[in-house]
């Protein structure tokens, strides 16, 4: 008598569409990185780390849940990474601070950086210079000029002390968006001093006020920008 190999019995729970149905990750639209996991936003590393496997394995036939389940759990552990980063930065300033050592933001360092002094000739020509053109501003506008031709002269001024300084290498494009920064600069700050500090007299219009502002930051960029 032969023997009949019996074929091994087809999953009733997948023919009923069972793990269809049941292993669609619900929450592959959500763009909370927290909500997607089903979790705190307060959760620890650990917490975080036992959702995503308990998600990856409920939900492992679903192709687009498992990556937005790893997706917010790539996003999540980066967001912890940098916040554990700030707080060791603030924790060994606080401890520079107590120790009564300077400490300075690296935002600051890499700013300081960008200048240098120059000598104490180049300092005083320069000083000079400036101080030349913002009178010689002030006498136009009280003669019922515009500062525009003065402006326009420290502007070409700076552009050529920054190429002068960095020498025949260096680019020329980049000294006049320097001299643009520097221009935006003075009209910002120009624009908003007057306003809470009115120190200026009466008699000097805003387009003045503007343009000595402006001097200024070209001086200053002209003078210690590397």
């Amino acid at each position: 008598m032969d023997v009949v190999a019996e074929e091994p019995a087809a999953d009733a729970d997948a023919a009923d569409g069972f793990w269809e149905k049941d292993q669609i990750f619900p929450r592959v639209k959500e763009r909370d990185a927290y909500r997607r996991l089903g979790i705190s936003d307060e959760a620890s590393f650990e917490e975080v780390q036992d959702a995503r496997n308990y998600l990856v394995q409920t939900y492992a036939r679903h192709t687009a849940g498992v990556e937005a389940i790893e997706e917010a759990f790539d996003r999540i552990i980066k967001q912890k990474l940098t916040a554990r980063k700030k707080t060791r930065g603030l924790r060994a300033a606080m401890r520079k601070q107590k120790a009564g050592e300077d400490y300075t933001p690296p935002f600051l360092d890499r700013l300081k950086a960008q200048f240098e002094r120059p000598d104490d000739t180049t300092l005083m020509r320069r000083a000079l210079i400036y101080a030349i053109m913002m009178g010689w501003a002030v006498v136009a506008t009280g003669n019922g000029g515009q500062p525009t031709f003065q402006m326009f002269i420290s502007f070409a001024l700076c552009v050529y002390f920054l190429k002068d300084k960095r020498g025949e290498a260096a680019e020329l494009g980049k000294c006049f968006i320097n001299a643009f920064v520097a221009l935006a600069i003075g009209f910002l700050v120009g624009s908003v001093f007057p306003v809470y500090i009115p120190v200026f007299p009466p008699s000097w219009g805003p387009e003045l006020v503007l343009s000595l502002f402006t001097m200024v930051s070209l001086f200053v960029f002209a003078t210690f920008l590397k």
